[in-house]
C-alpha cells in the first residue's frame, strides 16, 4: 500500500494533526489501515487495538469520508471506547448530499443514546442502567438487517430490531461533528446538545470497506 501524508504536526502534548491525502490498495472487506507517525513509538490507527484518543478540543475527530459500499442491509459497524465524559458524540453515519438521514451513538448524561433520524423513522433510544463514563472499555455494535437496526452495548442487544428507514450511509465520523455536514439538520442537533467527547476509540471495524482512508484531526495516542 502506498500512503501519502501531508501536514503531520506533533505538539509537545503529542496531539497529532493529520491531513491524509491519498491511499492505494485494498484490505479485504475491512478498513484500509492508515497510520500517522510522529515518532517511532507514536502511531495512531483507529482500527488497531492501540486506537486513538479524541482530545477535548472542537476539531478532534476521525472522519471516514467514503465507504466502499453504502452501509445498508447486512452491514455492521463495531468499535470499543472508553471515556470519563458525561456527554459527547461517539459516532454518526450520514448519506452524501442528504440533509436529514443519520444514525448516531452518543453519550448523554453518562448513558449511551442511539439516534435514528430518517424521513420515515425518528427515535432517541437511551440504554438505561449502564453508565459508560466510568473510564472502562465498552463495546458498540450497529447492524442493519433490511430496514431494521440492531443496537448492542457490551454485546447485549437492546430495543430488539428497531425500524431504520434511511437509505445506505456513505460516511462515518467519530468523536465530534464535521464541517462537511453543517447543512445536515440531524448533525446540527448533535452540535447543539452535546459536549465534546474526550476519550479513546479503538478496534473500529466496518464491513463495507472504505474508499478513502480515515482522516485524523487533532488526535493523539490512546495510552
Amino acid at each position: 500500500m502506498d500512503i501519502h501524508l501531508r501536514d503531520l504536526l506533533c505538539s509537545l502534548s503529542h496531539i497529532v494533526l493529520c491531513a491524509i491525502l491519498a491511499s492505494a490498495g485494498v484490505d479485504g472487506g475491512s478498513l484500509r489501515r492508515q497510520t500517522a507517525t510522529c515518532t517511532e513509538t507514536s502511531v495512531v490507527d483507529i482500527e488497531s487495538n492501540a486506537g486513538v484518543k479524541i482530545e477535548p478540543i472542537e476539531q478532534s475527530r476521525v472522519y471516514i469520508e467514503t465507504l466502499s459500499t453504502p452501509f445498508d442491509d447486512g452491514h455492521t459497524l463495531r468499535f470499543e471506547f472508553n471515556t470519563k465524559s458525561g456527554n459527547g458524540t461517539l459516532f454518526y453515519a450520514v448519506r452524501r448530499n442528504d440533509i436529514y438521514d443519520m444514525v448516531s451513538a452518543e453519550i448523554s448524561d453518562g448513558y449511551v443514546q442511539f439516534k435514528i433520524r430518517c424521513r420515515s423513522s425518528y427515535a432517541d433510544l437511551t440504554i438505561p442502567g449502564i453508565r459508560v463514563d466510568d473510564g472502562e472499555w465498552h463495546r458498540i455494535k450497529f447492524h442493519r438487517k433490511k430496514r431494521k437496526g440492531i443496537f448492542l452495548l457490551d454485546d447485549l442487544e437492546y430495543f430488539e430490531h428497531y425500524y431504520v428507514g434511511c437509505g445506505g450511509f456513505t460516511s462515518v465520523n467519530f468523536g465530534s461533528t464535521h464541517r462537511d455536514h453543517d447543512d445536515s439538520f440531524s448533525v446540527r442537533e448533535l452540535q447543539n446538545k452535546n459536549g465534546h467527547l474526550s476519550g479513546c476509540i479503538r478496534n473500529v471495524k466496518i464491513t463495507t470497506g472504505i474508499d478513502t482512508p480515515p482522516k485524523y484531526t487533532a488526535i493523539s495516542q490512546c495510552n
